[in-house]
C-alpha cells in the first residue's frame, strides 16, 4: 500500500517532461560532475576488463571456455566483471534520466534539459568542463544548434 503522502507527491506534479530553470541546473552541475567521473571509472574499468578477456580469448581460443582450461577461471571472473560493470553504467545512466536529463554524449560529457525561452519548450545544454548552463537550442536541433543563453 502506498502512503497517502507519496500518493499526494505524485499526484500533484505535473504531466509530462520535466522543465528546468537555468539556475536549477547550475545547483545540478556538480552532482552531474561526480556521475561523469564515475561513468569514466566504469569506462576505464570496461575496457581493462575487456582486454584480459581478449587476451586470454587470444592465447586459449574457444577453449578458454572449457572448465578443464588453466584460466578458465580466471576468464569467467572477467566474463562476470564486464556483466556488473555494465549493470553499474546502466544504473549511473539511469540516475542520470531520472533526473529528467537528456545524455546526448558520455564523452565528452553533453547533457540537456527541458526549459523554457520565450514561452518554447527549448533545450537548455550543458557540456562537460563548462562552470554553468550556459547554453539552449530548439528540441529539434542538436548541438551545432546552440545558442548562448
Amino acid at each position: 500500500m502506498v502512503p497517502l503522502d507519496e500518493v499526494a507527491e505524485v499526484t500533484s506534479r505535473p504531466p509530462g517532461p520535466r522543465v528546468y530553470t537555468v539556475e536549477q541546473i547550475d545547483e545540478l552541475l556538480p552532482g552531474l560532475e561526480e556521475r561523469f567521473v564515475e561513468l569514466d571509472r566504469i569506462r576505464e574499468r570496461t575496457r581493462a576488463a575487456k582486454i584480459r578477456l581478449n587476451a586470454l580469448e587470444m592465447i586459449w581460443g574457444e577453449r578458454v571456455a572449457s572448465k578443464d582450461n588453466p584460466d578458465h577461471g580466471e576468464y569467467l571472473h572477467h566474463l562476470e566483471e564486464m556483466k556488473q560493470l555494465e549493470e553499474d553504467f546502466r544504473a549511473k545512466m539511469s540516475a542520470l534520466t531520472e533526473l529528467g536529463a537528456t545524455v546526448k554524449g558520455v564523452e565528452p560529457g553533453l547533457v540537456d534539459f527541458y526549459g523554457v525561452r520565450e514561452g518554447v519548450l527549448v533545450y537548455l545544454c550543458w557540456k562537460r568542463g563548462e562552470e554553468r548552463c550556459g547554453f539552449w537550442h530548439p528540441i529539434d536541433a542538436g548541438f551545432a544548434g546552440r545558442k548562448p543563453i
